[in-house]
């Protein structure tokens, strides 16, 4: 008798094997996906690019640059920038939450047989950390 354990996320699914081999899949087609998992896709896509802009406009406004003019403008780009850092928080937060209370409705349901129950993983800690420092550090 060989378990296995399987993972699934915005972009692949993973078995692994009791004896250690593991098989990873990416999803065929975005049009297959649920719309969970393509506004989860769209939420955490929009988040790192969001953040991408967040470094510019915060490297812009940091003292050790002469991107804008010394004075409270360079205050205000600074403080927007920490701003959109808080925002990005906020868009990855969503799907986190919203997978998270999806995992747990359906660990409960007593119709989802117990070989199809899956359980909180690491991704959903390490993200909802990543939301927490995003969030934190992003005020001013």
């Amino acid at each position: 008798v060989t378990a296995q354990t399987t993972w699934k996320g915005l972009w692949m699914s993973c078995v692994v094997q009791s004896t250690g081999h593991m098989q990873c899949k990416v999803y065929d087609s975005v049009l297959a996906l649920s719309t969970e998992v393509q506004a989860a896709r769209a939420l955490t896509v929009g988040a790192v690019l969001l953040a991408l802009v967040a470094l510019f406009v915060t490297l812009a406004g940091a003292q050790c640059t002469t991107c804008v003019a010394p004075g409270p403008g360079k205050a205000r780009v600074a403080l927007t920038g920490g701003a959109l850092y808080a925002l990005c928080g906020l868009l990855a937060l969503v799907p986190l939450c919203w997978f998270a209370n999806i995992v747990v409705r359906e660990f409960y349901d007593p119709t989802v047989p117990m070989s199809q129950k899956y359980e909180l993983g690491a991704a959903l800690y390490i993200g909802w950390a990543a939301s927490a420092l995003l969030m934190c550090g992003g005020k001013p």
